[in-house]
């Protein structure tokens, strides 16, 4: 048993096979979703204060009170919330990284990025 948190987009196309890939990479049974669309570049942006503060209370409850052993946050290929290229969307997630890192210094913050075949990989 145990947690991970996920900072996603809400595109439903990336839910399934994001929670399987979490629950392998941290060992836990389930997965916290904090959903957005284009979650990487409202963090890596900075400029959305109100949509900021919503993530990070979120995932905040997530590791408080469910003692999340990990934490990820996703960028991915057609998202209609964060339109851009790749590397563009690569460099955000990169970005959305070291953000919460900052706010969570005591759990692993990881990237993801979900390709065009919907395949899932660390950024």
């Amino acid at each position: 048993m145990g947690f991970c948190t996920v900072v996603n987009c809400m595109d439903g196309r990336v839910q399934e096979k994001v929670i399987a890939w979490l629950k392998e990479r941290f060992g836990v049974e389930y997965v916290d979703s904090v959903t957005e669309p284009g979650p990487n570049g409202i963090l890596a942006a900075g400029v959305d204060e109100a949509a900021i503060a919503a993530i990070m209370r979120r995932v905040g409850i997530s590791v408080e009170k469910h003692g999340s052993v990990g934490i990820a946050v996703v960028g991915h290929h057609d998202c209609a919330g964060n339109p851009g290229p790749e590397e563009q969307q690569r460099e955000q997630t990169r970005r959305a990284v070291a953000v919460l890192r900052g706010k969570f210094p005591d759990v692993p913050v990881i990237g993801l990025w979900v390709g065009q075949e919907w395949e899932v990989e660390e950024n």
